[in-house]
């Protein structure tokens, strides 16, 4: 009784966030109505503008990976020569001389992300990982441990679209269907409005956070939260283009695979950055705490809340398009995952309640 309250508080909370970013209409900048609606939830001055700062970098952060990824490809090159110029960029930058420790590091958090998934969400223990043999980043070897990186995000991303099939999605008639939330659906995959709007919700899911109703996000940073908001209302929009047949389920597990990789990145270039030279064990935990199973959980309820309050119409797209995107997942999972024994008949045959206990 006491889980149901919360997440219909939650829901409530995003209701009315929503419909007030919504009902603006430009009276106010995108940043001063973020802080005002802040500070109406007892957020004090201070707090919120440190909220502000760090949530409308890290989703501007992400957008630029993205469309820096996407240009890559259209001019020839691969998502792996992407990634291993960017952390060619990210080394020098933050001039880190010892490389090894930030490779082990990534390494650490994405193994450890995909390991405690399987065990907190599908409640077995399947090691989908590959060793990576040298984590020296020279050479030929840079190719090698982006490949290794890669395929550790292709497998976290599979994992997550299987989590959010399961998450037990319900729509209905009762939501208010708020307008902004129903045309970012409508808009095109990284249409210049996602920004606002992913703004706008990850305010809402600090302010549930803040008032203890979303138990994955506690001891999250603003960063991390945002992180874990574009992934989740993300696979949400995806599920809606799959949905209504404008993508196609493989292309939308490529497409998601690449905002991943923009995400993987930004947590990198974000945390390497407020650290510096000293990479220590941060940023294997900030990984593990966007791509780890409260991470994970927290984006696919997220991903939720937000289609419910589209409309019941987008809603049934979206439910539509989650089951195209996951069926054609177990189809990638099974060809990924062959020799592991275990897979078929955990990880793609079920899921345990998750939901039970995180709030």
């Amino acid at each position: 009784m006491e889980e149901n309250k919360k997440i219909i508080e939650m829901s409530s909370i995003f209701e009315n966030v929503l419909e007030k970013f919504d009902k603006n209409e430009g009276k106010k900048t995108a940043k001063d109505l973020m802080k005002s609606v802040l500070l109406e939830n007892e957020i004090d001055e201070k707090k919120a503008d440190e909220i502000i700062k760090a949530v409308s970098s890290t989703i501007d952060l992400i957008d630029d990976n993205y469309q820096s990824l996407k240009k890559a490809k259209e001019e020839g090159k691969s998502r792996s020569t992407w990634f291993k110029e960017q952390l060619d960029d990210t080394i020098k930058k933050n001039k880190i001389d010892k490389p090894v420790e930030l490779i082990t590091e990534i390494k650490r958090g994405l193994e450890n992300s995909n390991k405690e998934i399987i065990v907190e969400i599908f409640d077995t223990k399947v090691d989908l990982t590959e060793p990576l043999k040298n984590p020296e980043f020279v050479d030929v070897n840079k190719t090698a441990i982006v490949k290794n990186f890669q395929n550790e995000i292709k497998n976290n991303t599979l994992l997550g679209a299987i989590t959010f099939e399961k998450s037990g999605l319900k729509f209905d008639k009762e939501h208010k269907e708020i307008q902004a939330v129903k045309e970012y659906f409508k808009e095109n995959l990284d249409s210049p409005k996602d920004i606002v709007f992913k703004t706008n919700v990850t305010t809402a899911t600090i302010i549930a956070k803040e008032k203890g109703l979303f138990k994955p996000l506690n001891n999250k940073t603003s960063e991390e939260i945002s992180m874990i908001v574009d992934k989740g209302v993300t696979a949400a929009k995806v599920a809606y283009k799959v949905g209504n047949g404008e993508l196609s389920p493989i292309d939308a597990v490529e497409y998601t695979i690449d905002r991943n990789v923009a995400v993987l990145n930004s947590a990198i270039v974000k945390t390497t950055t407020q650290v510096g030279g000293k990479i220590g064990t941060k940023v294997g935990a900030t990984i593990g705490s966007i791509f780890g199973p409260a991470g994970t959980v927290a984006g696919a309820a997220i991903g939720n809340v937000v289609g419910k309050v589209a409309g019941y119409a987008v809603g049934k797209v979206i439910t539509t398009g989650v089951k195209k995107v996951a069926t054609a997942v177990k189809s990638v999972a099974k060809k990924c995952w062959e020799g592991v024994k275990s897979v078929a008949s955990s990880v793609l045959g079920g899921v345990k309640s998750f939901f039970s206990g995180w709030w």
